[in-house]
């Protein structure tokens, strides 16, 4: 019988819905030992509950753009979290306990070292266990338990990743516990490794490429000369050709002979460049490799990577150093190896830098200090980061033209009235925030916002204790008539004058979220779906005076709007 266990402890997430400062409500560390919600199916502050589901934030005014070129179509992870198990073994099941809203999880992988082994020296190797799309809209909405059938591997591990797409999810999917079964093995040192093939070239590939002819006649073995029918073509047609080819792709029709090895390096095809899908491949090696190709490069995300120690800081600085200066966009999601040599190489090298994402990355406040130097940025993500107060003033101070801030879950910052207080006064045409747990964020400082950012048109400041009799809200609703998305999750203070001010001032208005409060009634929720046209998302759970035939009622009468209604037994 095969050995079983749960997860000891968490090692890595990229997003979570609670607070690193809390005591563990709806936190990624809640997947650490056994379960304690299943068999039951509802919103239980016990499990793991990703931070965000459906397509409500990418289609928010803030929602960075896709980096069109070099994604793989097979890669649809959007989160990610890591579990560390006491015990080596040899994977024969894995049993993912989903107790709210299933079918997230589509990929699961297993890494050939131990957490404590991953940024030393040899060949770390995440494998495969199992990948299928999302089934969010195919299961039942009851809790579950998932076991998909695994691959056999070579290795034993005790270290599993697994990925979600939430995109079709209905609402935050919520897992309860992991378990992993499998043989058993004696530990003998560090984990080993195994070999890492990553072969680039195949045979039917090269298959297609000799197959390939746009031409009317068949010209003679001379004619054709060393390259075959593809010779024939317009440099600018091989070209065009080329960049309809993802990364892997490149890299394979590269090996096939000098000239389309000369095209798929030309660096035109690499303006944009997205390496997140290859998160468990690229290492040192790869970066330097990309720095030749990369002297056009604007856009280039490396989220997820180095988290299993092939990608080091020295080669990202090295990489920036070469290939930053034409930096229009960087994204850093959950690189842990980022550190104060690395923002100093963005700082100095990236001076056209407009979008950089740095969620989630533990970095202390004093190494982030370094990006007041940059003069242009439009997008900051510091989503669980460890800025505070001054450095993130002097950031604010030295970028005027910012829009788009992102500072949830930011722990360190003890005055965020100051923080929005810098926001007003500096940036002009500022659009969106989010201070999604923003503990130290008051009734004053929204309406400071309010009055000095009046083309806001995005804003979430769920989870923080406002009070609406300081009028904070109606405030914000008379200064700031184009918002479009709000978010007053779990403020129990919302009332119906709050929505009253909504439904006059802003029109526009497409995502409402009001968890929790128990002073909105039917009457007004209604109104509000009546008169603002554009409205498509409306979260009204744990809403005292909205019980489900109430939801249910809206949901009939107002059918082009997703009225969400969550439950705890």
């Amino acid at each position: 019988m095969s050995f079983r266990q749960v997860a000891a402890r968490v090692v890595n997430f990229s997003s979570q819905y609670g607070s690193d400062r809390r005591s563990g409500s709806y936190t990624a560390y809640n997947l650490a030992g056994e379960s304690c919600i299943y068999p039951n199916y509802e919103d239980h502050t016990k499990a793991f509950v990703l931070r965000t589901y459906g397509p409500w934030w990418s289609m928010a005014p803030s929602a960075p753009k896709r980096i069109k070129r070099r994604s793989s179509k097979n890669f649809i992870s959007q989160d990610f979290v890591e579990l560390e198990f006491n015990d080596l073994v040899y994977p024969t099941r894995i049993r993912i306990l989903e107790t709210y809203h299933p079918g997230a999880v589509v990929r699961i992988l297993a890494c050939n070292a131990s957490p404590e082994a991953r940024l030393s020296s040899g060949e770390i190797r995440w494998e495969m266990l199992w990948s299928g799309p999302s089934q969010c809209k195919q299961v039942p909405q009851k809790s579950r338990e998932f076991e998909p059938p695994l691959k056999q591997i070579k290795f034993p591990t005790k270290l599993i990743r697994l990925e979600f797409n939430h995109e079709d999810a209905g609402y935050y999917p919520e897992l309860d516990a992991v378990e992993l079964y499998g043989d058993r093995v004696k530990a003998k040192g560090k984990v080993g490794v195994v070999d890492r093939a990553l072969g680039f070239l195949t045979e039917h590939t090269v298959k297609l490429l000799k197959q390939l002819s746009l031409t009317e006649y068949a010209p003679s073995e001379e004619a054709l000369g060393e390259f075959g029918y593809f010779g024939l073509l317009p440099d600018e047609l091989i070209q065009h050709i080329m960049s309809y080819l993802d990364l892997t792709s490149l890299g394979r029709a590269a090996q096939t002979c000098s000239l389309l090895f000369r095209h798929c390096y030309d660096p035109s095809l690499y303006s944009e460049l997205d390496l997140q899908p290859y998160w468990n491949t690229i290492d040192d090696c790869t970066l330097e490799g990309f720095q030749s190709r990369c002297s056009r490069l604007e856009k280039i995300s490396l989220s997820w990577t180095g988290g299993c120690g092939h990608l080091t800081e020295q080669a990202v600085v090295s990489f920036i150093k070469t290939s930053g200066s034409h930096l229009t966009c960087l994204r850093l999601a959950c690189c842990q190896f980022i550190q104060e040599a690395s923002i100093d190489a963005i700082a100095s090298n990236c001076l056209a830098l407009k979008e950089l994402d740095l969620q989630s990355c533990l970095l202390p406040a004093d190494a982030l200090s370094g990006l007041s130097q940059l003069s242009t940025l439009i997008s900051l993500n510091l989503y669980r980061s460890k800025v505070n107060v001054p450095v993130m003033q002097s950031i604010i101070r030295a970028n005027p033209g910012l829009q788009h801030l992102n500072l949830g879950a930011c722990s360190v910052i003890d005055k965020f009235d100051a923080v929005t207080e810098t926001v007003g006064k500096h940036c002009k045409d500022f659009l969106s925030i989010d201070l999604w747990r923003a503990r130290t964020f008051t009734s004053d400082g929204l309406i400071l916002l309010a009055q000095r950012c009046p083309n806001l048109v995005e804003l979430d400041i769920g989870w923080i204790s406002l009070d609406s009799k300081s009028g904070c809200f109606v405030t914000l609703f008379k200064n700031c008539k184009n918002l479009k998305k709000v978010f007053l999750t779990a403020i129990r203070s919302v009332s119906d004058s709050d929505m009253e001010a909504l439904l006059k001032f802003c029109p526009n208005m497409e995502q409402v979220d009001i968890l929790g409060t128990k002073k909105v009634s039917p009457g007004l929720i209604r109104r509000v779906a009546s008169h603002c046209n554009s409205l498509k998302f409306f979260d009204v759970s744990f809403c005292g005076q909205l019980d489900q035939h109430v939801v249910a009622d809206l949901r009939k009468q107002f059918p082009h709007i997703d009225f969400k209604r969550s439950f705890s037994m």
